[in-house]
């Protein structure tokens, strides 16, 4: 994917590291929010979205016998419960604390 993504984009020079460190990043979540979007809006819901999504029957049901092993049920249920506990839910992205705390800075010399 990386490769091909070169083939489309001119970066600056000097800037790969960063910029693929920051799109292998990026991928993960939204492969991430992807596999999440398929396991509550349809693998619940029990329908099908090989019609809306480039997924075949085979790769379909072999994310819903994952799916629906006890031990994914298992784990599934105790992080809901941890979620549903936390009072304030965090509002600081995928880069967490440590990338905001440059910014904070920034703006409190300002």
């Amino acid at each position: 994917m990386w490769d091909e993504l070169l083939t489309r984009f001119v970066l600056p020079q000097g800037s790969e590291d960063l910029v693929k460190e920051y799109t292998l990043k990026q991928w993960g979540v939204m492969f991430r929010n992807y596999k999440s979007e398929l396991n509550s809006k349809w693998a619940k819901k029990g329908l099908d979205p090989t019609k809306r999504y480039k997924i075949t029957a085979g790769q379909w049901a072999v994310f819903l016998d994952q799916r629906s092993t006890e031990d994914f049920k298992a784990l599934s249920e105790s992080k809901s419960k941890l979620a549903k506990r936390n009072k304030y839910h965090h509002h600081l992205g995928t880069g967490g604390y440590q990338r905001k705390l440059a910014q904070w800075e920034q703006e409190d010399e300002a």
